[in-house]
């Protein structure tokens, strides 16, 4: 009676642990599915964006043609206000801005609901980049896509193989020189984006590359434009990794 009893128990156990076991399988499944739809989506979206005339555009002197097909992108989603395009490494995405910062954390390029979100604008920046200094929002995905990277830069190595990226916009091309790199609390000063005057925006630049992970070697002026990439952190909680950039003409 007592060995019945036994195997009774055994068997409840394995059901119960065979259930969640399936549970937990079933929502991995669901997200890796996500993942993929979405990478599929930006598979897509890359046709739209010229590689080879991305990594010349700079260093033409006939009038401005963006090497983005911003018309056909505009088309799928009137958000989009420019691309985001690292040369050495896998961060090739269009940036969207919408009417609040919630939206795209939650919904993709073509506003269809995901978890995976859009790279996107801080809704208070200029769609131009002409904000002293800009944030460009992305996940910090567990398949390494999105902004994932971004955590990457805690290591002074990986800086120094990716020590710039290219902003596109309809009317121009910039490139961005990263100066500081670290994780930093929402309350921080370091999400400032609007500085009564010059100094305070340089006394801001300051102290931002005082909080770097290590020692760029670059020193941004005020007459320089900042573009903060930013990603959530392993750490989890209030903290954001934070990635500055200086505008170089």
């Amino acid at each position: 009676m007592k060995h019945k009893k036994n195997r009774t128990l055994f068997f409840i156990v394995f059901a119960a642990a065979l259930a969640v076991f399936l549970f937990a399988a079933v929502k991995l499944g669901f997200i890796f599915w996500g993942y993929y739809e979405e990478d599929s989506v930006y598979k897509e979206l890359e046709s739209f964006a010229d590689i080879e005339k991305m990594e010349m555009s700079e260093t033409t002197d006939a009038p401005y043609v963006s090497p983005i097909d911003f018309p056909s992108l505009l088309e799928q989603n009137s958000d989009t206000v420019a691309w985001i395009y690292f040369e050495t490494m896998d961060i090739n995405y269009p940036v969207v801005q919408g009417e609040d910062d919630d939206f795209y954390l939650h919904h993709g390029f073509f506003k269809e609901e995901n978890n995976c979100g859009c790279i996107f604008l801080d809704s208070e920046s200029a769609p131009d980049f002409t904000s002293d200094n800009s944030f460009v929002y992305g996940h910090n995905m567990k398949n390494k896509s999105m902004f994932a990277k971004l955590n990457q830069y805690e290591e002074e190595d990986f800086y120094k193989d990716n020590k710039t990226f290219l902003i596109f916009t309809p009317t121009q091309t910039m490139r961005y020189e990263i100066y500081s790199c670290y994780p930093a609390e929402l309350d921080s000063d370091s999400f400032t984006y609007r500085f009564e005057d010059l100094p305070s925006y340089e006394n801001w630049q300051t102290a931002v590359k005082s909080r770097s992970l290590y020692d760029t070697g670059i020193t941004p002026d005020s007459s320089q434009k900042t573009v903060t990439l930013m990603t959530c952190t392993p750490r989890g909680g209030n903290y954001r990794f934070l990635v500055h950039a200086r505008r170089i003409e």
